[in-house]
């Protein structure tokens, strides 16, 4: 079973992941040139990779489901 959940969760946890460090730094740039003002370009970056990676897990959630139900 361990082996079987691992399978599931290792692909979705490397786009999650890669998804997440990506979002980050284009979010700091973005923040850096159109917010310096309102909060630290690292802040929105952050916020950036966390929606990023809501939504990376939202969209695989249905597929990770289907597989772990044994639907095709």
């Amino acid at each position: 079973m361990n082996n079987e959940i691992a399978t599931i969760v290792a692909p979705v946890a490397k786009a999650g992941a890669g998804s997440a460090v990506a979002a980050f730094v284009l979010g700091t740039l973005i923040g850096w040139v159109f917010l310096p003002d309102a909060m630290r370009p690292w802040q929105f970056g952050m916020i950036f990779a966390l929606v990023t990676l809501l939504l990376v897990l939202l969209c695989a959630a249905p597929f990770v489901w289907r597989r772990y139900s044994g639907q095709s």
